[in-house]
């Protein structure tokens, strides 16, 4: 199966009810103690996973105190599996704050919203991840500036990685994360079926959505890399270019495997 109208009708009504008691319950418990902060705003996105028909497939071990997350990024959904998975706060692009309902969501979870443009409030907006961390928050990066088609990682934004050179250096660690959409209903993701997940140039976010509602099952993959404290690094730049290496070659080597096995499943098809 790929797109049917009716499974993205169904989903649609959970989704909205979903939203209104998760969101609900993280006001209440997020103002009660900000120990409990992600309980149900990572429960929200855990449900959004489930409704929206991903299974996420883990490797490596995750870091869970005083770690920036460095993750490549390929759609909206990233948010829904890196945060069912993370207690981290976003960094996100200052346009996204504009957006009507999700602006919403995105204050609710305490989003840093960067303006790349703007050479001079780069301090202060780094300042304000330097002062999340303190406070004992995570906080998870997409260093791209952009989402992609998620076939390659594109270069890294140095100015994200301005952390490195605060002085907070010895306390804090920076690990990698990659993301890879594998499967649609157990079918490889080739470039034809990427836009499906890929959320990308001049794409409407609504009707990307809806039509993503109205597919099968799909299947993630998501490594997590190797810690590394702020310290080992000389600067930003070789922190950044130690993620975008990190991070695509692992995307390149899972390409090469489902092209691989996408060839076998072809070869089976043909002796059937």
């Amino acid at each position: 199966m790929l797109y049917s109208p009716t499974l993205s009708f169904l989903r649609i009504i959970p989704l909205f009810f979903w939203t209104i008691i998760c969101l609900t319950m993280h006001i209440i418990v997020s103002k009660v103690s900000l120990k409990n902060f992600f309980i149900f705003y990572k429960i929200f996105f855990k449900g959004l996973v489930k409704i929206f028909g991903i299974k996420i497939k883990l490797s490596g071990i995750k870091e869970g105190k005083n770690i920036v997350y460095i993750s490549n990024h390929v759609s909206y959904l990233d948010v829904f599996v890196l945060g069912s998975i993370i207690d981290g706060i976003f960094v996100a692009k200052s346009e996204i704050d504009s957006w009507p309902l999700i602006n919403k969501i995105c204050a609710l979870g305490k989003t840093i919203f960067i303006n790349r443009r703007d050479i001079l409030g780069i301090k202060k907006q780094m300042q304000s991840i330097q002062e999340n961390l303190k406070a004992g928050f995570n906080v998870i990066i997409f260093p791209e500036g952009t989402s992609s088609d998620g076939s390659k990682v594109l270069p890294f934004k140095s100015s994200l990685f301005g952390l490195i050179d605060s002085n907070i250096k010895e306390k804090f660690k920076i690990q990698p994360i990659s993301i890879f959409y594998e499967k649609l209903d157990g079918t490889p993701v080739d470039r034809n079926f990427r836009p499906f997940f890929a959320w990308f140039g001049n794409m409407d976010l609504l009707p990307h959505a809806w039509q993503f509602l109205g597919l099968g099952f799909s299947e993630v993959k998501l490594n997590f890399h190797k810690a590394i404290k702020f310290s080992k690094f000389k600067n930003r730049k070789e922190a950044a270019n130690y993620c975008q290496k990190i991070i695509s070659d692992q995307i390149s080597l899972n390409s090469q495997t489902m092209e691989v096995e996408s060839k076998i499943k072809l070869y089976e098809f043909k002796l059937l």
